[in-house]
């Protein structure tokens, strides 16, 4: 049996510990008002996820509120400025916004009409404009957890506090992680992502949900098409996401040689626009559903084959057609465990492009 350095482990343990930087303290929901309002408090749909909690959660908030039912912590990131971004509780932050008609990014959600509580049953019908002022004053009072982490404080400690919190009923999705993590780099990967996500030729070629749009997948997708395009075989067995985000990582601090956000831009779309005019949806959907290894492999071999400086693209079709039927991937599909088979994949892939 090896023998633990616990010395090794102690310092481990302390190094950490040291390199993330945090506050807290407890303060009102009228505080947080008076905050939001001043513009000191982010509560911005992009950050992480849209606010889509249903009435009847909204309400059941509202409830606990005003039944002094304690409140969970809500999380924040200080930047340089001072300034707060909500990392975890922007339901909640903007539940309360929402029944103030403050919520200034989505007006349209302003003004929340209440409906009947699970144990106070007249708060149906109610708005802040029929709520007795004594129990709008008993909101504005309750008082919550606010815990502070520094925007300075060591990257992939922060990382593992955002992805730590994703154990709530409506958790956040990878590349919402990543979004919060990835602001403010060297080299701006997200903005690209996001706009390659609301690119028509690019939501019509993916049509993907609108539950998947709003955790962010088709940004996801985005970055597939580069991590990906210049996948290097380094995935040495480790989860797919992890690759993604280290792929990411790699890229906003600008240790990428050769990537240049706008050329980069320029490529996808011009991939996206050949498919969407030769296949349309149909070509990552063999069998009715979206299949993402079909995705991920043709935009590997596309990218890494003497076929991304060809101009014929009857040619590149074929390419295409050729792999959707070809058995030898296909039976890759249902063997293998995942980060083998996407290699096995890619390689089947790319020499079909370069045959």
């Amino acid at each position: 049996m090896d023998m633990i350095d616990l010395s090794l482990l102690e310092t481990e343990i302390q190094l950490n510990r040291n390199s993330l930087k945090a506050d807290r303290l407890d303060m009102s929901f009228g505080e947080i008002i008076n905050i939001y309002n001043d513009k000191l408090l982010v509560v911005d749909p992009e950050y992480q996820r849209t606010f889509r909690w249903s009435p009847y959660q909204q309400t059941k908030f509202i409830e606990s509120v005003l039944l002094g039912i304690p409140i969970p912590p809500i999380f924040v990131a200080e930047d340089s400025n001072g300034v707060w971004e909500i990392v975890d509780g922007l339901q909640r932050t903007s539940t309360i916004l929402s029944f103030f008609g403050l919520l200034s990014s989505m007006p349209d959600k302003n003004n929340l009409v209440l409906l009947e509580g699970d144990l106070i049953k007249g708060l149906k019908g109610i708005t802040l404009n029929t709520l007795p002022l004594k129990f709008q004053i008993a909101i504005k009072r309750a008082v919550c957890r606010i815990e502070i982490v520094k925007w300075d404080s060591k990257e992939d400690i922060r990382y593992e506090l955002f992805n730590r919190l994703n154990t709530g009923s409506s958790p956040l999705s990878e590349q919402e992680v990543r979004n919060c993590i990835f602001r403010g780099y060297k080299v701006d990967l997200n903005s690209i992502l996001k706009k390659i996500a609301k690119n028509e030729a690019f939501i019509e070629l993916m049509s993907q949900s609108k539950q998947k749009v709003e955790i962010m997948y088709l940004e996801e997708l985005a970055l597939r098409y580069f991590a990906f395009k210049y996948f290097s075989n380094d995935l040495n067995n480790k989860p797919i996401p992890v690759y993604l985000t280290e792929f990411m990582r790699t890229v906003s601090k600008g240790d990428l040689i050769g990537f240049e956000l706008e050329r980069e831009f320029d490529k996808c779309l011009e991939f996206v626009e050949l498919l969407n005019r030769k296949f349309g949806k149909s070509v990552f959907r063999p069998n009715g559903n979206f299949a993402l290894h079909l995705y991920d492999s043709i935009v590997y071999a596309y990218s890494n084959s003497k076929l991304a400086d060809n101009h014929d693209e009857d040619f590149i079709v074929s390419k295409i057609q050729r792999l959707l039927e070809d058995q030898e991937y296909n039976y890759i599909t249902t063997n293998t465990y995942s980060a083998a088979r996407l290699v096995l994949r890619f390689k089947r892939a790319l020499d079909i492009f370069n045959e």
